[in-house]
């Protein structure tokens, strides 16, 4: 293990993949307030129907895409008070409606952004506690360390199978993040990971708010 590492998260680093994610935001939500960022492709609300069920007080979803057919039966099946934004994490006004929310969840969306480190400031703005981020990730670089590759070719990844046009924006995944990377720039977002799940191709953290920063 990297002796760079801080002591309590080396004591959290699992080289295993992380907890089931309900079981995850299971951890966190109770009685606080819960922002699912990417809510809808392919899981449909399930995540904040999730951190409803699991107790938080004030659930919202946001996402690009709109409602799905499938969300709408969920949400009233449930009788449910999740609350959904359709747009843009870096666009100010749909920001500020999503508004702060003491825990936020952030999956399969850092690697399709053109900026990263915007979409992490953004994503610290309505942060007030706790950030669980879950992202692809490729493996280290021999010798070298906060590597990102830009626009990595299909099959360097083994879910990323289509070549990047720039046509198809988000779509598209711009960049290549390997762990150590993911962490220096949370770090330099005014994050502190305090636990770190990965496997070869994903990480998963746990980092809180720095109050300091």
């Amino acid at each position: 293990m990297p002796p760079s590492l801080p002591v309590r998260l080396r004591a959290r680093l699992s080289r295993a993949a992380a907890p089931p994610r309900e079981e995850l935001i299971a951890r966190h939500v109770r009685g606080r307030s819960f922002a699912d960022v990417g809510c809808m492709w392919q899981i449909h609300g399930g995540i904040a129907f999730a951190a409803e069920a699991a107790g938080a007080v004030r659930v919202t979803g946001m996402d690009l895409m709109g409602q799905t057919p499938e969300y709408q039966a969920e949400h009233a099946r449930r009788g449910s008070a999740v609350r959904f934004v359709q747009g843009d994490l870096h666009d100010e006004s749909a920001l500020a409606q999503l508004g702060a929310h003491e825990v936020v969840w952030c999956s399969g969306v850092l690697y399709h952004a053109p900026h990263p480190l915007l979409t992490l400031e953004r994503l610290r703005s309505v942060t007030q506690k706790t950030l669980l981020l879950a992202t692809e990730t490729l493996p280290e670089r021999p010798l070298a360390r906060n590597v990102c590759v830009f626009a990595p070719r299909p099959g360097t990844h083994p879910t990323h199978t289509e070549a990047f046009d720039p046509a198809r924006g988000y779509v598209n995944w711009y960049w290549g993040i390997t762990p150590s990377a993911l962490r220096a720039m949370l770090a330099a977002t005014g994050f502190n990971i305090v636990e770190e799940h990965r496997t070869a191709f994903h990480t998963t953290v746990v980092a809180l708010v720095n109050q300091t920063g």
